[in-house]
C-alpha cells in the first residue's frame, strides 16, 4: 500500500511501508545492484518473466502470476526500500530493488512483471504503476492507495470489489490531507539527519512546501466487509465467497477512516496490500509480511480470521485485478 515516514511506522507497524522510508547505503543506485541477492533474484524473476507469455486466456496470467510471486517468495520485508534513484531530488533510495520489499512495491513489483510482455518493457511499467503519469519524482508518488494508487491506475487495473462481495460491499471513507503528511516527514524520508545538517534541513522545507500545494481529498474505496467472509455466531466461512475472488487479484486490507491523524498528519483507508493465490483449490495470501518480516504465503480465511472479533480496525479488504 506500497508506495513514506519511519516516525509514522512507529505507530504500528500496520501503515504501509509505501509511507515509511528506510535509507539504504549510500553508494547504491538504480542503475548498479544493491547486493548479490538484488542481482540474483532480479536475473530469475526476468529469467521467468520471458518465459511467461499472457494470452487472451484468463490462466496465462494467473500461471505468470503466479510463477513471479513465487520468485520473491522468502525475499525479507523492509519498508520504503526504493525511491526516485540516484537522480532524485529527496528520495536517493534505487528506483528498483529485488532482494527486499514492502507490502506495496512487492505487489507492483509482481504487476508490472506480469502487465510486460519482456524484461525489456519492466521498469516502464513498474513506474507507471507507481508513479502518476509515469513521472518519476516523490511528489508524484502514488502514495494513499485509496487517493492515488487506484485511482491513477484505473487503466490498468480494475475493481470487482462489488462483484466479490455479493451483493454486501460497503464503502469506506475518509478525508486524506496530504499537505499535513508532508509537514510531518522527517530528515529520515532524505536519509539525512535535519537536527544537525543545515543542508538536510533544507532541502526538507523545500520538500514540505511542495507537499503544502495539496489540499485536503475525500477517498473512497469499496470492501468486501468480513462479516460477509465470516458468517453466523459461529463464524463459518462463505465458501462462495472466497471462491469469487480470482488466483492473482490485489488483495488491500481497509481500515475506514483509520485513525492516525495525530503521528502522520492524516488518516487513511488502507493499511496493507498482497495477492491473492489459489493453490490446490485453498485460496492463500501472498505477501510481503510486517510481521513475519518476509514474503510469504498465508491462508487466506485465517489470516483475515485474526481481525474478525470484531475490535479491529480491519474491517475488509479491496479486490482488484489487472486489465489483460
Amino acid at each position: 500500500m506500497g508506495h513514506r515516514m519511519k516516525r509514522a511506522l512507529m505507530v504500528g507497524s500496520l501503515v504501509l511501508g509505501i509511507l515509511s522510508p528506510i535509507a539504504v547505503p549510500a553508494s547504491a543506485t538504480d542503475s548498479v545492484s544493491v547486493n548479490g541477492l538484488d542481482a540474483a533474484n532480479k536475473a530469475l524473476f526476468f529469467q521467468t518473466l520471458d518465459r511467461h507469455h499472457v494470452t487472451q486466456d484468463s490462466s496465462s496470467y494467473v500461471e505468470k502470476m503466479d510463477a513471479l510471486s513465487q520468485v520473491l517468495l522468502g525475499a525479507v520485508y523492509v519498508g520504503g526500500s526504493v525511491g526516485e534513484g540516484e537522480q532524485g531530488k529527496y528520495d536517493k533510495d534505487p528506483l528498483m530493488r529485488f532482494d527486499v520489499f514492502d507490502c506495496t512495491t512487492y505487489v507492483e513489483t509482481l504487476l508490472a512483471g506480469v502487465m510486460s510482455t519482456s524484461s525489456a518493457e519492466f521498469e516502464a511499467n513498474l513506474m507507471a504503476l507507481r508513479y502518476k503519469n509515469g513521472e518519476v519524482s516523490f511528489v508524484s508518488r502514488n502514495h494513499f492507495p485509496s487517493l492515488d494508487w487506484f485511482h491513477n491506475n484505473q487503466d490498468k487495473l480494475l475493481d470487482i470489489t462489488p462483484e466479490v462481495a455479493g451483493g454486501a460491499a460497503r464503502v469506506a471513507q475518509t478525508l486524506i490531507d496530504k499537505a499535513a503528511w508532508y509537514q510531518h516527514l522527517t530528515g529520515e524520508i532524505l536519509g539525512c539527519d535535519a537536527t544537525s545538517s543545515n543542508k538536510c534541513t533544507t532541502l526538507l522545507g523545500q520538500l514540505k512546501a511542495e507537499g503544502s500545494a495539496f489540499s485536503p481529498e475525500p477517498a473512497y474505496l469499496p470492501y468486501v466487509p468480513l462479516t460477509a467472509l465470516f458468517v453466523g455466531a459461529e463464524g463459518r466461512v462463505d465458501q462462495a465467497l472466497l471462491d469469487r475472488i480470482p488466483s492473482g487479484s490485489v488483495i488491500s486490507m481497509v481500515r475506514p477512516d483509520w485513525s492516525l491523524k495525530q503521528w502522520i498528519g492524516t488518516n487513511m483507508n488502507v493499511s496493507h496490500q498482497g495477492i491473492a493465490i489459489r493453490k490446490q483449490g485453498v485460496l492463500f495470501l501472498r505477501h510481503a509480511s510486517l510481521t513475519h518480516k518476509k514474503v510469504m504465503d498465508e491462508n487466506f480465511a485465517e489470516y483475515f480470521s485474526h481481525y474478525a472479533s470484531g475490535t479491529s480496525s480491519l474491517k475488509g479488504f479491496n479486490v482488484h485485478v489487472l486489465r489483460h
